[in-house]
């Protein structure tokens, strides 16, 4: 049997950013890898009252489903927008609104 090797070694940063910003991809599968994004930056506790995310443009959209949390989230704009463009690598991310 054959060993096969792959020509180029990709990080899970790089194939994500690929795929989020894949034009052809339904907007279902965008939404689940942004999910898993946003749960990786938040952590469990704060994604559980995430609804809805969604980037348009350069500003990431959060349906936040708690009032305080939303409150207390938004003190912490700017050190969110950094983490979530490390998670995926890039910085194209520079607001965020809370909805």
């Amino acid at each position: 049997m054959k060993n096969f090797r792959l020509k180029e070694v990709n990080s899970v940063k790089n194939i994500i950013q690929k795929i989020t910003t894949n034009k052809l991809l339904g907007s279902g599968l965008k939404k689940v890898f942004l999910k898993k994004i946003w749960l990786n930056v938040m952590g469990k506790n704060i994604s559980q009252y995430t609804r809805n995310i969604y980037i348009k443009g350069n500003t990431l959209y959060l349906k936040i489903t708690s009032s305080t949390l939303k409150e207390e989230l938004s003190y912490g704009k700017d050190k969110i927008i950094q983490n979530f463009n490390k998670e995926v690598g890039n910085d194209k991310i520079n607001e965020i609104v809370f909805i």
